[in-house]
């Protein structure tokens, strides 16, 4: 098969999808905006869903892999926390339609009926890289997959803001504020246990 063909697909399906929706895009739709026949559709992908899961297989290895490159070892829980905090941001920003779509995807019942070892070994691959860069020493840390959450939570809040208010004077500054609020938000450790 033809990877740039589905690559072509994959996108325009993405763009269809945030603009219109799951329900509300037939295969139909897409293929003609993708101008192929949609039995040409339904060799890429013998179904629906299985477009949809496979546009966010693509997105979260793409993140994951731009993730990564960003990451390196500094001083502090704080600088390795903050060096991460802005690559997920700033890749948002480079890639709105992609940041949409998870967000979209994450919020449907297409995520709990998903089960792709590819994209799980890959996110398996970023949180384990994140907990090497990020030891959390000054915080206790009860709940780590509750910190996840929360973490990926004030990210995508941030990300969404910048997206929304793309004429905002200082993005970096922003940045930076919203991840104070982030780190100030973390329970310190009493020394003194």
């Amino acid at each position: 098969m033809n990877d740039r063909k589905r690559l072509h697909i994959l996108e325009t399906a993405m763009r269809l999808f945030n603009k219109y929706g799951f329900d509300a895009t037939p295969t139909s739709k897409i293929a003609k905006k993708a101008k192929i026949s949609v039995g040409t559709l339904f060799n890429y992908f013998h179904s629906k869903t299985e477009l949809i899961q496979s546009i966010y297989v693509a997105i979260k290895i793409h993140s994951g892999k731009t993730y990564l490159q960003e990451l390196e070892e500094h001083h502090s829980d704080e600088d390795n926390l903050y060096h991460m905090w802005h690559a997920v941001i700033q890749w948002g920003i480079d890639y709105p339609e992609e940041f949409k779509y998870l967000e979209m995807f994450s919020a449907s019942p297409y995520m709990k009926q998903f089960k792709n070892e590819k994209t799980l070994e890959t996110y398996l691959q970023f949180r384990e890289s994140i907990l090497k860069h990020i030891t959390f020493t000054h915080i206790e840390v009860k709940h780590q997959k509750y910190l996840f959450i929360y973490i990926d939570s004030a990210l995508h809040a941030a990300t969404r803001y910048l997206i929304n208010h793309p004429d905002l004077d200082d993005k970096e500054a922003f940045i930076q504020e919203s991840f104070q609020l982030l780190w100030n938000g973390l329970e310190i450790k009493n020394e003194s246990k």
